[in-house]
């Protein structure tokens, strides 16, 4: 549908950008006064020709009656539409910052997420709407070792700077092919439509919420900022089988275990918090776990000599625990695999100093513990994530590639705009944050 977006080329020139500005808060406010009646001068006496006023007679006579028209409506106005606001401020105009030279308003931020914001006015308290719009303006998280920031303020100032950027690197020749895409753009989308220009707008206003022309304006945005990421910040991102190899050490245990199949539905636990940016070393699913089975009775318990011929006799730890009535065949709990193995699991040292050298679906010999007599067995091992599960290998490579694009965009940015812009920006959050607050729940 937009085969224009696939031949661009868009090579810019190094540019260069203002540093980042931000304004004082402006905020103006209408009071009763502001409505009140001034004294009208009385009206001059002049001599006008006879002829003149026969001219005008006719004009005049039409806009009394349009004024007329225009009386007896706001006669019938009802009242009650008007909404008592006295004593109330209202915030109709507020600038809270400038990104080279240009204006950013607190409508700007709010309108396109108003209904959002007034739904969730009514369900919060004050403090908690507060931080709810500060968090939704500015936030800043962690990611694979790195701090991620977005929010919508940070995104639009962003978005700003990185335009003005892109457009002061371009040619004239580049210009021109811009137009020419976005133009190609606009005729695709009627095309798709059937040449219907009308059906095409009402689709995209349906669709998207906003207008043809807006929808097309983001697009060329889009492209711009597309152009500047391919050529100012992908080519330093570069991740190597080092990278990947040295993810899979934090849960891997040597090269011996690292053939190991893996499940679906492993696999697919694993994808799911990678693509949430966590490492895969705070994956449970990707980590080996071990899970030992236990027998433990009283010293003196009569049983017990019964359980030692069992063993003796050659019955397997489950086969024990089942024909003495121990609760699912002896499994007692599971546990995590640290990178020592079998012995790096979370358990007393009484025990973990008698798992060393054992295999799966062997036992320890009894031992006593407190008052009682205990077996140990290791009834499972699952082996962690194998590196060369190739679906997980190729997610932790976009992963981190996306790890590095952010950091390297957070460098790029930082050289565009000025000492302390970042603590601007959160400023500038705060700003609309409070007039949201004002306008919301007054």
């Amino acid at each position: 549908m937009m085969r224009g977006l696939a031949i661009i080329g868009l090579f810019f020139t190094p540019g260069c950008a203002t540093e980042l500005s931000v304004m004082t808060e402006q905020t103006r406010y209408i009071t009763p006064t502001d409505f009140a009646t001034e004294e009208i001068d009385p009206p001059l006496e002049v001599d006008i020709p006879v002829g003149a006023i026969e001219e005008e007679i006719e004009v005049v006579e039409s806009e009394t009656l349009l004024i007329e028209e225009a009386l007896a409506e706001m006669e019938e106005f009802d009242e009650s539409l008007i909404p008592d606001l006295v004593g109330i401020p209202l915030t109709i105009e507020a600038l809270v910052g400038q990104v080279n030279g240009r204006p950013i308003y607190a409508n700007k931020v709010l309108d396109p997420v108003a209904d959002q914001i007034e739904a969730a006015s009514k369900k919060m308290s004050r403090t908690e709407f507060a931080d709810n719009i500060r968090s939704a303006l500015y936030a800043e998280q962690e990611r694979m070792g790195t701090t991620i920031r977005g929010g919508r303020m940070y995104e639009l100032v962003i978005t700003d700077l990185l335009l003005s950027e892109a457009v002061s690197g371009m040619s004239k020749e580049q210009s021109y092919g811009l137009l020419a895409i976005v133009g190609q753009m606009r005729s695709d989308l009627t095309s798709s439509q059937g040449g219907s220009e009308t059906r095409m707008r009402d689709i995209i206003e349906q669709q998207s919420g906003i207008t043809v022309d807006k929808f097309l304006e983001l697009q060329r945005d889009q492209i711009l900022i597309d152009a500047l990421y391919r050529q100012k910040i992908w080519p330093k991102v570069n991740i190597t089988w080092r990278d990947i190899q040295r993810e899979f050490e934090q849960v891997t245990l040597g090269d011996e275990l690292l053939f190991e199949g893996d499940d679906e539905e492993r696999t697919q636990s694993v994808l799911r918090e990678l693509k949430q940016g966590v490492t895969l070393g705070n994956i449970e699913a990707a980590r080996g776990t071990v899970t030992l089975g236990i027998i433990r009775l009283k010293q003196d318990d009569a049983v017990v000599k019964e359980i030692r011929n069992a063993f003796a006799d050659g019955l397997s730890f489950t086969e024990v625990a089942t024909q003495f009535g121990i609760a699912e065949g002896g499994k007692w709990e599971t546990f995590q695999m640290g990178l020592g193995g079998i012995e790096d699991i979370e358990v007393g040292p009484a025990i973990k100093s008698r798992l060393a050298g054992i295999g799966v679906n062997d036992y320890v010999a009894p031992f006593e513990l407190g008052s009682s007599i205990v077996w140990i067995s290791v009834l499972e091992v699952k082996q962690p994530i194998s590196l060369y599960n190739r679906r997980i290998q190729i997610a932790l490579q976009n992963a981190l590639r996306w790890v590095q694009f952010n950091r390297e965009k957070d460098r790029y940015v930082e050289s565009l705009w000025g000492e302390g812009s970042l603590d601007e920006v959160k400023s500038m959050a705060d700003r609309v944050t409070n007039i949201a607050v004002r306008r919301y729940q007054q």
